[in-house]
């Protein structure tokens, strides 16, 4: 994808299994890109013109996101994370690729744990060690390798920028006996279809998420 931008030159750097170089670069990218209102403020409006980004904007039963910018010939992706559903993020969860997130608005209660039955396939809670917390506010970066096992507990209203590594593994997984009802789950797109725990963000919602990050102060 070719935005005619500097962040055209940053999805070769994120290509790399080391956590430490990931967490460096990742950690500059977003920290020029909070900066950068004018670029933030065009690659939301251009997602309503924008087929492919507007696939990637979703509703899930953790949050909602749009998808700002995408390489998928290296699985590249930036987004931004919004409305919170609080009850929905108490479950520890992994990720297949690495990824690194700076809050914009708001804050959250960030957990990362770790696995005493080794570092893949499914598994419960009673599989985790009792978690090392933090408390991540406006300003603050983190990075997280495809392995961990976190949960980000967000404060209502809270904006974070997200970016993600190419895949490392086939799937993520999530503790199996802590998943919501589906009775939690987002509500359909459409009358008559059946929850989902992840799906397409319609037009109107993402409008709406638009709307929000202008009232915000994040987009101009």
């Amino acid at each position: 994808m070719n935005t005619g931008n500097w962040l055209d030159d940053w999805p070769s750097f994120m290509n790399t299994a080391d956590l430490t170089a990931f967490h460096q670069t990742s950690s500059a990218l977003l920290e020029q890109l909070a900066a950068d209102r004018t670029l933030l403020a065009r690659l939301v409006n251009e997602i309503e013109h924008d087929p492919d980004r507007q696939a990637g904007c979703r509703i899930t039963l953790l949050l909602n996101r749009l998808c700002l910018y995408r390489a998928p010939e290296c699985g590249f992706e930036i987004r931004v994370n919004m409305n919170p559903r609080r009850a929905n993020q108490v479950v520890p969860h992994d990720h297949s690729y690495h990824l690194a997130s700076r809050v914009l608005r708001g804050g959250y209660l960030h957990a990362v744990r770790r696995r005493t039955d080794g570092w893949e396939g499914d598994f419960i809670s009673a599989d985790l060690l009792p978690a090392v917390v933090s408390i991540e506010s406006p300003g603050s970066t983190y990075a997280l390798g495809h392995a961990m096992v976190h949960q980000a507990v967000m404060l209502p209203g809270t904006i974070a920028l997200f970016v993600r590594s190419p895949r490392w593994k086939p799937a993520s997984h999530a503790a199996a006996d802590l998943m919501p009802a589906a009775s939690s789950w987002p509500e359909p797109a459409a009358a008559g279809e059946a929850p989902q725990q992840s799906r397409p963000a319609r037009l109107d919602e993402y409008r709406a998420m638009r709307r929000e990050l202008r009232a915000r102060g994040v987009i101009g």
